[in-house]
């Protein structure tokens, strides 16, 4: 049961943190993710499989990464920030905003249906469901400031190095992704991430 209420959310998140992305981006004057079909309501358009496969799995993942170019935008640094920031903040808000509104109501209904048991049973899993909801979207939040493509941090990284560091970490872009791979399959990000999760979340529920 844990696996099915756990689809919302990993299909979801990623794909919102993606859907601001590419709004925001364009908002500020870049053609690309249009022109590269972005900026569509298709949910599918910003489905990653092996991103969606982790979240599943190992709790964060990613979606289809949008393609942004900072060329376009007046002030390529604060509109980098922008860019990469924004989708981190949704999610964060929509996982605190989701904890905090069940929070509210949810008293409420377990008290209206405490001695229906079919009602009782629902309301649990609708309770899991809506946790595991938010918490995918504050974790993958903190995920995404992991400094190793395609998370967002990795843009946000290059921005505060000399140019020779950031080339440098390009070069070594395929490996520290196999390493984080690792760390995630062996649940040791999850170590730090899912710790920073719960105290965000836990200041609502």
């Amino acid at each position: 049961m844990n696996f099915f209420l756990m689809l919302p959310g990993a299909f979801l998140a990623p794909i919102l943190h993606e859907w601001v992305k590419a709004k925001v981006s364009a908002a500020m004057g870049d053609p690309v993710p249009r022109n590269s079909g972005f900026l569509t309501w298709n949910p599918l358009k910003y489905f990653e499989p092996i991103g969606f496969f982790f979240m599943l799995a190992f709790g964060v993942g990613w979606g289809q990464p949008v393609p942004t170019s900072p060329m376009y935008y007046k002030d390529r640094r604060m509109g980098t920030i922008l860019v990469h920031v924004s989708p981190i903040l949704a999610n964060l808000m929509v996982g605190m905003l989701v904890a905090f509104f069940w929070q509210m109501f949810a008293p409420n209904i377990l008290w209206a249906i405490y001695d229906t048991p079919w009602a009782a049973s629902l309301f649990i899993n609708v309770h899991w469901g809506v946790r595991i909801f938010a918490e995918m979207n504050v974790g993958l939040a903190i995920f995404s400031l992991i400094p190793v493509f395609p998370m967002a941090g990795n843009k946000l990284l290059q921005l505060f190095v000399s140019p020779t560091t950031a080339m440098s970490l390009t070069h070594r872009e395929k490996m520290l992704q196999i390493v984080m791979i690792f760390l995630l399959m062996f649940n040791i990000l999850q170590m730090f991430i899912f710790p920073i999760r719960n105290f965000i979340l836990g200041l609502v529920w």
